[in-house]
């Protein structure tokens, strides 16, 4: 269950978040930085909105298997004006995992939207720091929420404080407790890893 309100978002591409909300996937990468004063990984909380992002979509198309290059065009059609942001989703994290071998994502590329492109790439950019695989429940907010950009949202940061809380009472998950259950078990099977933090709730 969400909490009532959150105020924290995390910044990620619009077209991704369109496939969370979909349920074409249940994961996140991450490499480092999540935490931008230290570069290391570090999740600030289990739950939290999240903030779509449209920065070099288009220059990098090649980052998504082509059979989704319309999903970022339409999600390129719907940018809000540059003063405003649209808040339309929420998050719950239930395992952090951290895959040391690139092969497992390349071959999980049914449950995902990014290219060979993009996973070589995680791994070759900076190569010392690990890739973390989030696997999170995605919840589509009863109403979308048009904000004013404030000047601390800027900036190559991963975490955002909003102005104000965002309510997500009557926020849909995207999938199923059973299919999410399925889908949770299933990509663990194929990483070949156990959760570095799993929640009680799919344990």
């Amino acid at each position: 269950m969400l909490t009532e309100t959150l105020t924290l978002a995390l910044k990620e591409w619009a077209v991704v978040q369109r496939s969370l909300l979909e349920g074409h996937q249940i994961i996140l990468l991450r490499k480092g930085g999540l935490i931008e004063e230290t570069g290391d990984f570090d999740l600030r909380a289990h739950q939290f909105l999240l903030y779509p992002t449209y920065e070099h979509e288009t220059e990098r198309a090649g980052d998504l298997q082509p059979c989704f290059g319309q999903w970022l065009q339409e999600e390129e059609a719907r940018k809000t004006d540059p003063g405003e942001i649209r808040i339309e989703a929420a998050a719950e994290v239930t395992d952090v995992i951290r895959v040391e071998d690139r092969e497992k994502l390349l071959n999980l590329a049914p449950q995902h939207i990014w290219s060979p492109q993009f996973i070589h790439g995680r791994y070759d950019w900076e190569p010392y720091k690990p890739v973390f695989v989030l696997l999170l429940r995605a919840y589509s907010l009863p109403a979308p929420v048009v904000l004013p950009v404030e000047r601390s949202y800027g900036g190559c940061r991963s975490w955002i404080e909003l102005a104000a809380p965002i309510s997500t009472l009557g926020a849909v998950p995207a999938v199923s407790d059973e299919f999410y259950a399925r889908r949770r078990e299933l990509t663990l099977k194929l990483l070949e890893k156990n959760s570095l933090w799993p929640s009680a709730n799919f344990t």
